[in-house]
């Protein structure tokens, strides 16, 4: 939808003539001005109207603008949800060959490898599952993207999902942002360790108050003190023009009322977001700082 911007000015412009007329009118009266009373009346009946008019256009453009972002909003739960569709599909036409793969390595004798292949295909499954929960598929989305890009890094990705999201004051986009950046640290962290090594991990939980986001990692561990400085804007100890990533975590964390922390080792970053309608103190999330 092609919202008729230009008639904000329109309508703005109707209002300044309303003010233009009222003043003119205004000063005939304080002048002396001998005046009509058809005239006065006929200005009257023209300031009024145009001002309803006016307004009455701003009020449906304000409708329209709603509904446009409402349409944007749905066009893009609808793509992620496609986008979620289509992974599970794809996963499903690959169940055969998967399991044609493991059947020919136990044919072959080779059981160890067998079981690490099956521990994958297991492992992909249980991430579609578990994404499968969460209630808000913009988010479910882009962890399922940041799953796949952790396989093709090598990288062991684990996920636990013990909340839908339903009670989210932040926006997913938002949410996303966090996430995103999280874990994208997080798995550069662990790049430069063997493969075997490489492990990063998401839980997702709540409480009566909270919603509880834990991204953690096998990378080595921050000093402590630069858990602090970590998240100023500009720090970073990959090299200029890096560094952005984790400021604008706690950017969003405390517009939206809740709190960051960090642990380590091992390093685990925690985001405390509060429910919708829910009011008090987020929790201070312990000192330990472990995975569940």
């Amino acid at each position: 939808m092609s919202l008729p911007y230009p008639n904000y000015l329109l309508s703005i412009l109707s209002l300044g003539q309303v003010l233009i007329i009222a003043i003119f009118t205004q000063y005939l009266v304080i002048s002396d001005a001998k005046i009509s009373l058809m005239w006065l009346i006929i200005v009257d009946i023209v300031v009024v109207g145009n001002a309803a008019l006016s307004l009455i256009l701003m009020r449906k453009l304000m409708v329209l603008e709603e509904q446009d972002i409402l349409i944007k909003q749905q066009a893009r739960h609808i793509k992620n949800m496609e986008e979620m569709i289509r992974n599970i599909r794809a996963q499903r036409h690959d169940f055969i060959s998967h399991l044609q793969a493991v059947y020919g390595l136990l044919q072959m004798g080779k059981s160890e490898s067998a079981q690490e292949y099956l521990a994958e295909v297991t492992g992909d499954m249980r991430i579609s599952s578990q994404t499968l929960r969460i209630k808000q598929p913009e988010v479910a989305a882009l962890i399922q993207q940041k799953a796949t890009k952790a396989v093709n890094q090598n990288i062991s990705f684990g996920l636990v999902v013990e909340s839908g999201l339903e009670q989210l004051t932040a926006r997913p986009y938002h949410v996303n942002r966090i996430l995103g950046n999280l874990l994208d640290n997080a798995m550069d962290a662990v790049m430069f360790l063997e493969t075997k090594d490489r492990y990063v991990r998401l839980e997702i939980h709540e409480d009566e108050k909270n919603y509880i986001f834990k991204v953690g990692n096998s990378g080595p561990a921050i000093p402590e003190y630069l858990r602090e400085k970590i998240f100023e804007p500009g720090f970073s100890t990959k090299g200029d023009n890096r560094g952005l990533g984790l400021a604008i975590v706690k950017e969003i964390v405390i517009q939206h009322g809740g709190q960051v922390q960090v642990s380590s080792p091992p390093t685990i970053f925690t985001v405390i977001l509060p429910k919708e309608g829910v009011e008090g103190d987020p929790p201070t999330g312990g000192k330990d700082g472990h995975l569940a």
